[in-house]
Parts: structure tokens; C-alpha cells; sequence
């Protein structure tokens, strides 16, 4: 449909128009579309991310605590074998008759009927 022949310039059909109109407001909705699922996308993969980087932190300290509190424990135990094995000694020592004998003659000056005990100083070293 032409209008005003009296000017060079000519207008297209209304309908026409309008069909592209629609488009390019059907492209534009669908661009807005695509933009915000791909923002809420992001968002969620920014959101898992950091949370698995949160677990794997906390979980690596934790591994790291018991790592050192594996150590000292170990330590421990070592000392507690140590020990254990010093009182197993005493053990087979205050059973023997010998032993005992040398402890009382030393710490509290008994003496076997006969013996004289001698009590000689400490030597110095300088």
C-alpha cells in the first residue's frame, strides 16, 4: 500500500512490519531467555564450586590433625613401651633375692651377720 505519491520515499506494508517487529521482540525475549538461565547456571556451578572447595579445605585440615595428633600419639606410645619395659625389669629384679639384698645394703645399711659394711665417699671430678 502506497501512500502520498508525491514523495519519493514509500512505506511498506503495515503487516509486514509488524511481522518483523514481532521477531526481532521474539528474538530479543529469547536472548533475555538465554541470558538469565545461563546467569542462574553460572550462579549454581560458582555456588557447587565453592562448596566442594570448602569441604576439600576443611577435610585436608582434618587430615592434617590427625596426622599430627597420629605423631604425638605414636610418640607416646613409644615412651609408654619404654616405661613398660623399665617396670618389667624392676619387676624381675625385686623378685630376685640378690637384688634385694644389694638394695638393702646400699639404701638402708643391713648387713649379713659377720659383714662389716664400709660407706666410702663420692668422688669428685672436676
Amino acid at each position: 500500500m502506497v501512500t502520498n505519491r508525491t514523495s519519493r520515499v514509500r512505506e511498506m506494508d503495515k503487516s509486514y512490519i509488524q511481522q518483523r517487529e514481532q521477531e526481532l521482540e521474539f528474538e530479543s525475549r529469547k536472548r533475555r531467555g538465554l541470558i538469565r538461565r545461563l546467569s542462574v547456571l553460572a550462579i549454581v556451578a560458582l555456588t557447587l564450586g565453592c562448596m566442594g572447595f570448602v569441604t576439600l579445605y576443611a577435610q585436608a585440615n582434618s587430615l592434617e590433625e590427625k596426622r599430627q595428633e597420629s605423631l604425638t600419639l605414636e610418640s607416646q606410645l613409644k615412651q609408654l613401651q619404654l616405661d613398660e619395659q623399665r617396670l618389667r625389669e624392676d619387676i624381675k629384679n625385686y623378685n630376685d633375692l640378690d637384688y634385694i639384698a644389694e638394695i638393702a645394703r646400699r639404701d638402708y645399711y643391713l648387713s649379713k651377720p659377720g659383714e662389716t659394711l664400709f660407706k666410702l665417699p663420692e668422688s669428685q671430678s672436676n
